[in-house]
């Protein structure tokens, strides 16, 4: 198997379990908010998944094998796409069961959609900072990102449930106006978060040779 699979891809694998074991079986038994809170912590855990890979990793043994660093690149983000897409397919796949109780919409399987590509993003451009920076420099970054998510999301949930005005995000004038036509709006905001993130995979292979060329 692949090292850099057999290595990483455990802290992607236990993310994914334990986000569904303790947060994504509500999907499928709360009510509202469940599909307006539960996304939002898709970035938080993939980020904490990336973080716990790359505090796992070590690169000078890879610079040992023959391993060129377009392999490693490629390997690093198919598994933050691998990672995200499985999340996305399961609340998906929570919210279209739930759509005849009312619980969730055709806009909140576009809310999901963004959500997750913003996850997606957000996770390859830290890979490429981890690359360009070095882990040593971006771990309180890093850190710092997921606490403020973790924040944002608690005070997001409390307002919504004592504060009447508060806007709830998978409402939004343009997630409902998405939610219209849903499939067409879905598939569109996949293949653009798709083709960001080649482009942002390109630069990640780019940034990772350069700072094996220093070492």
């Amino acid at each position: 198997m692949d090292p850099i699979l057999r290595r990483s891809s455990f802290y992607y694998v236990t993310s994914l379990f334990f986000y569904m074991s303790l947060m994504g079986r509500y999907m499928l038994t709360r009510d509202w908010p469940v599909f307006e809170i539960l996304p939002l912590f898709v970035p938080i855990w993939i980020l904490g998944a990336f973080f716990a890979s790359e505090s796992d990793e070590c690169y000078a043994f890879l610079r040992m094998l023959p391993v060129p660093d377009r392999r490693v690149a490629r390997t690093k983000f198919a598994l933050i796409l691998a990672a995200v897409a499985v999340q996305w397919l399961l609340m998906i796949g929570a919210a279209l069961t739930r759509m005849d109780e009312g619980i969730a919409e055709p806009s909140t399987l576009v809310y999901v959609t963004v959500v997750c590509a913003f996850g997606l993003l957000v996770a390859a451009g830290y890979q490429i900072a981890v690359w360009r920076f070095g882990l040593s420099t971006m771990k309180p970054v890093l850190g710092v990102s997921v606490a403020a998510g973790i924040v944002m999301v608690i005070i997001h949930l409390v307002s919504l449930k004592r504060v009447e005005t508060w806007p709830a995000l998978s409402q939004l004038g343009v997630v409902e106006w998405l939610g219209g036509a849903p499939w067409i709006s879905i598939a569109i905001l996949v293949a653009l978060a798709l083709l960001v993130y080649r482009a942002l995979m390109r630069v990640g292979i780019r940034v990772k040779a350069a700072s094996e060329a220093h070492l």
